[in-house]
C-alpha cells in the first residue's frame, strides 16, 4: 500500500477502537493479581493478635497458624519470622500466651517449623544470657515456658531455673549488702515460678515449683534501711504497707502455694488445640556462664508503688496476690521495652483486658458507684486502675525513672486521648490521692507531680475542677499543698500565657499569675538611671559585634563613674551587672536570641566573668534571675546556657542558690530543677575531661602518646573537676545542714523551711549516692549533729 493512501484507520474515523475481545458479551478486564508477599501479611496478623477484633480469639489463633503453615517461607523468611516471634515476646509481653498458642498450631500441622522455632528461641535465650541482658532472659524464658507443650524434655527448662537460683543464692552469700545481679537473677527465679504452673497446672508441676519456691528461702534477703530513701512518702506516713519488690513477691507466692497454686488469668487454650495432638521437640540445656554480666541490673531496689487505696471497693489486686506483680511486670515491660512507639504502649494499656481471661476484670469505664452493686463473686478489679497506676509508678520510680517522665507523661495524655471516658476518671483519682498526700510526699515526687500535671493539663485546655482546692490558699505560703498550686500555675505559664491562664482560673487563684512583660526593661538603660548613657553604648557596642578591646572605653567610663557615685558595688562587678544583663535584654525575644548573643559575645564574656570568679559568677546568675523575676522558668534556661559556654562554673550556681537564695527558696520548683542540672554539668566535665585524647597520629600515621607535661596537665585538669565535684556536694551538706533561724511567732513556717531543707537534702544524697561515695567519712566529719542528716548519709551506702 502506497505511504499517500489512506490507512484504514483513517477512514474509520470516530469509531472507538477495541481491544480483541472487547466486543464479546461475557467480556470482563482483569484487574492485576497482585500478591502481598508473606512476610508483610504475616507480621501484621502476628503482631495484631490478641487484640480487640470482630473474630473470637480462638479464630484469630487458627487463622494466624493457619496462615504461617499455608504460606511458601524460604529460610530467610522463616528466620526473619521467628525474629518477629522472640521480639513480640519482649516488647509486647501480653501477646505472649496468645502467640504460644498459635505457634502451638502451627507445630501441630507442620512439626518442623515448631523444631526451627524452638532451637532459635533458645540460641536467643542463650545470647541473651551472654550478653548479661537479664530482662529479656526473663521475657524470653516465659515464652518457651508457654511453649511447654511442645517441648519433650522440659525438664532442662526446669534444670535453667533451679541453676539460676543457685546462682542468685551463691552470690547473694558472697556480699554483706546488696547485690543487684543476685536480687536480678532470684527475681527472675520468683516470676517464672507462676507462669511454669499456668502452663502445666499437673500436679507433678505444682510439685516441683513448690520444691523451687522452698529452696527461694535459702535467698538471704532482708529490707535495707536504705529503702526508707526509696519511698515517695516520708515521716513514716504512706497510705499503704510499703515494701520492696522481691520481699512482697516472696510473701504472694507463699499465699499461691497455700491456695495449692490456684491461678487463673489466661484464656483456657487447651480448647483451641489439645496439648496431645502436639509433636514435641527435645531441647539442649541453656548454659549458665561462670562469670555473668550485669549491664541491665537495676542499681537501686525496686519498690512497689501503689495509687488506689482505700477506695470504697477494691479496683487494683491486693498487694498480698500474685496477680499485683504479675499485672505489674506486664505492663513495665511493655512500657520501657515499647517505648518507642508511645501510641501503641496506651493502645495496650487501653486493652489491657483483652489480653488476659475474660471475666478477670470489671467491664471498662465501669463506675466506682456501679462496683460497689457488683453481685457476689464478681470482679471488681478496673483494668484501666491497673494499667494507669504502673505508668504513674514508673514515672515516679526513686531515684529516678528508667526513662524520662516527659516519655510517661506523653504516654497517659496518649491514653486519655484514645480513651477519655475510661482515662480521665482514673487520672483523676490518681491527682487527688496524690495531693491529698503533698504533705507527706517526697520534695522529688512532688516536683515530678507538678511536671506530670502541668503537662497534662497543657494538652487539655487546662481545665481543672481548682474550686477544690480553694481553702488551700489560705494555708501557709510554705506548706506543701500551696507550693504545689503555685508551682503548678507556674509551670502552666511556661506552657502557655498569663491571659490564657488567667481565663482557665477561679478569681481567687489569679493573684498567683505573675504576668510580667514579655521583654523587661533594662533598667540601667533607664533615663532616671546613672549608667544610663553608658549602657545605651554597650547596647550599641554588642549590636555592631565589636570585640574585647573596642569595650574598653565604655568599660572605663561605667568604673569612672562607679567610684564618682561610691557605688558599694565594686566597679568591676557594676560592669559585669551592665553587660550581663544587656545580653539578657538583646536575647529576651526567645531562647535562641539569648543563645546567638551570648556566641557572639563569648570573648567579651570571658573577660567580664574571668573563669575563676567564684562570686561574679554568682553575680551573673543574680543578674539573670533579677531580670527575669516574672519568669524565673526563663531564668533557669538562660543560666543553663550560660553554664553550657562556660561562662559560670557549676560550682557557682549550686553556691548561689544555697547562700544567696532566700531560705523560701528551696520550695521553689527553679531551684530544684538548676541544682540538678548543675551537679549533673559538673559530672558531664569530668567526663568530658577523661574523653580527652592521650595520643596523637605523626606524620607517617603511627599513634603514640602525648608529651608528659601535655598528659599531666590532662590529670590535673581532670583531678581538679573531680575536686569541684566533691566540693559541691561538702557545700551542700553543709549549707542544708545548718539550723534555720526563727522565732514563736512563725513557728510553722519555721517547720516547714527545715521540712523542704531536709527534703533537698535526702534527694540530693539519694540521687548522686554513687558519686560522693568516697565522701561519705568526710561528710561525717563535718561537725554534723542533725541525726536525720547522719543516717541518710549513712542509708545511701546500701543503695
Amino acid at each position: 500500500m502506497s505511504t499517500t493512501e489512506p490507512s484504514a484507520s483513517a477512514a474509520n474515523q470516530g469509531i472507538k477502537r477495541r481491544r480483541d475481545g472487547d466486543d464479546l458479551p461475557d467480556y470482563k478486564r482483569q484487574r492485576p493479581n497482585f500478591v502481598q508477599p508473606a512476610f508483610p501479611r504475616l507480621r501484621k496478623l502476628f503482631t495484631c493478635l490478641g487484640e480487640p477484633s470482630r473474630f473470637p480469639l480462638p479464630e484469630s489463633i487458627l487463622h494466624c497458624a493457619k496462615s504461617f503453615t499455608s504460606a511458601e517461607l524460604d529460610e530467610d523468611v522463616a528466620l526473619s519470622m521467628f525474629s518477629l516471634f522472640v521480639n513480640i515476646s519482649i516488647e509486647q509481653p501480653l501477646k505472649v500466651f496468645s502467640l504460644a498458642a498459635s505457634l502451638q498450631c502451627v507445630n501441630n500441622t507442620e512439626s518442623t517449623h515448631g523444631a526451627a522455632l524452638v532451637k532459635y528461641i533458645l540460641e536467643r535465650t542463650q545470647s541473651y544470657i551472654n550478653a548479661g541482658d537479664w530482662n529479656n532472659v526473663k521475657l524470653v524464658l516465659r515464652f518457651l515456658i508457654m511453649l511447654k507443650p511442645i517441648i519433650s524434655n522440659f525438664e532442662a527448662i526446669v534444670g535453667f531455673i533451679e541453676r539460676l537460683l543457685d546462682r542468685a543464692i551463691v552470690l547473694k552469700s558472697m556480699c554483706t549488702g546488696r547485690s543487684p545481679l543476685a536480687e536480678e537473677l532470684y527475681k527472675i527465679v520468683l516470676l517464672s515460678l507462676p507462669y511454669l504452673v499456668i502452663s502445666d497446672s499437673s500436679d507433678e508441676t505444682k510439685e516441683k515449683a513448690t520444691e523451687l519456691f522452698e529452696k527461694s528461702k535459702d535467698y538471704e534477703h532482708s529490707a535495707i534501711k536504705a529503702e526508707e530513701l526509696l519511698n515517695p512518702f516520708v515521716d513514716g506516713e504512706a497510705p499503704y504497707r510499703f515494701s520492696d519488690s522481691l520481699e512482697l513477691l516472696q510473701i504472694q507466692l507463699s499465699n499461691l502455694v497455700e491456695a495449692n497454686w490456684e491461678l487463673q488469668l489466661l484464656y483456657d487454650y487447651s480448647t483451641i488445640a489439645p496439648a496431645s495432638d502436639f509433636e514435641k521437640h527435645s531441647i539442649e540445656e541453656l548454659q549458665l556462664p561462670e562469670n555473668l554480666s550485669a549491664w541491665n541490673s537495676s542499681k537501686s531496689p525496686e519498690v512497689f508503688l501503689k495509687f488506689y487505696t482505700n477506695e470504697q471497693v477494691e479496683t487494683t489486686p491486693p498487694v498480698d496476690r500474685i496477680e499485683s506483680t504479675i499485672f505489674r511486670d506486664l505492663l513495665t515491660d511493655t512500657l520501657i521495652n515499647l517505648n518507642f512507639n508511645r501510641q501503641e504502649v496506651a493502645r495496650q494499656l487501653i486493652w489491657f483486658d483483652n489480653f488476659l481471661r475474660p471475666g478477670l476484670f470489671a467491664l471498662r469505664e465501669t463506675s466506682l458507684e456501679k462496683l460497689s452493686q457488683a453481685k457476689p463473686g464478681s470482679s471488681t478489679w478496673k483494668p484501666e486502675d491497673i494499667a494507669v497506676e504502673a505508668v504513674l509508678a514508673g514515672l515516679f520510680r526513686l531515684p529516678e525513672s528508667l526513662l524520662k517522665p516527659v516519655y510517661f507523661h506523653s504516654v497517659l495524655i496518649e491514653a486519655c486521648i484514645l480513651a477519655p471516658h475510661a482515662i480521665a476518671p482514673v487520672f483523676g483519682r490518681a491527682i487527688r490521692f496524690l495531693y491529698c498526700h503533698l504533705e507527706h510526699l517526697d520534695v522529688q515526687v512532688i516536683y515530678l507531680y507538678a511536671d506530670w500535671f502541668s503537662h497534662h493539663l497543657s494538652n487539655f485546655g487546662f481545665t481543672w475542677k481548682w474550686r477544690e482546692w480553694t481553702e488551700d490558699l489560705n494555708l501557709n505560703e510554705l506548706n506543701p499543698k500551696r507550693v504545689f498550686i503555685r508551682e503548678l500555675i507556674y509551670k502552666e505559664l511556661r506552657l502557655s500565657f498569663p491571659q490564657r491562664i488567667i481565663e482557665t482560673l477561679p478569681d481567687e487563684f489569679s493573684d498567683l499569675v505573675r504576668e510580667g512583660d514579655d521583654v523587661p526593661p533594662f533598667k540601667f538603660a533607664l533615663p532616671d538611671e546613672p549608667y544610663s548613657e553608658q549602657s545605651r553604648l554597650v547596647l550599641q557596642n554588642i549590636r555592631d559585634r565589636k570585640g574585647p578591646d573596642e569595650f574598653t572605653e565604655v568599660f572605663d567610663e561605667i568604673k569612672k563613674k562607679s567610684e564618682e557615685l561610691n557605688d558599694k558595688a565594686d566597679a568591676h562587678n557594676m560592669v559585669c551587672e551592665i553587660f550581663v544583663m544587656a545580653i539578657v535584654h538583646l536575647g529576651a525575644r526567645s531562647l535562641s536570641h539569648v543563645e546567638s548573643w551570648i556566641e557572639r559575645t563569648l570573648p567579651v564574656l570571658m573577660v567580664v566573668c574571668p573563669e575563676n570568679g567564684g562570686e561574679s559568677h554568682r553575680r551573673v546568675v543574680n543578674i539573670i534571675f533579677e531580670y527575669w523575676k516574672d519568669k524565673t522558668g526563663t531564668a533557669v534556661q538562660v543560666v543553663k546556657k550560660m553554664m553550657n559556654h562556660k561562662i559560670i562554673t557549676p560550682l557557682s550556681v549550686v553556691e548561689w542558690i544555697l547562700l544567696d537564695s532566700e531560705v523560701d527558696s528551696f520550695s521553689e520548683g527553679y531551684s530544684w530543677e538548676l541544682l540538678g542540672f548543675a551537679i549533673d554539668k559538673a559530672k558531664l566535665l569530668i567526663k568530658e575531661a577523661e574523653a580527652v585524647p592521650r595520643t596523637v597520629e605523626d606524620v607517617d600515621g603511627d599513634t603514640k602518646l602525648l608529651a608528659d607535661e601535655k598528659l599531666k596537665e590532662i590529670d590535673d585538669n581532670v583531678e581538679t573537676l573531680k575536686t569541684t565535684l566533691n566540693h559541691i556536694f561538702v557545700t551542700i551538706v553543709k549549707e542544708l545542714a545548718r539550723p534555720v533561724q526563727g522565732d514563736a511567732k512563725n513557728e510553722e513556717t519555721v517547720r516547714w523551711q527545715r521540712w523542704w531543707k531536709e527534703g533537698f537534702l535526702r534527694a540530693v544524697l539519694r540521687n548522686y549516692h554513687g558519686d560522693y561515695k568516697d565522701l561519705q567519712e568526710p561528710l561525717k566529719n563535718l561537725g554534723l549533729t542533725d541525726m536525720f542528716i547522719l543516717n541518710i548519709i549513712e542509708h545511701t551506702v546500701e543503695l
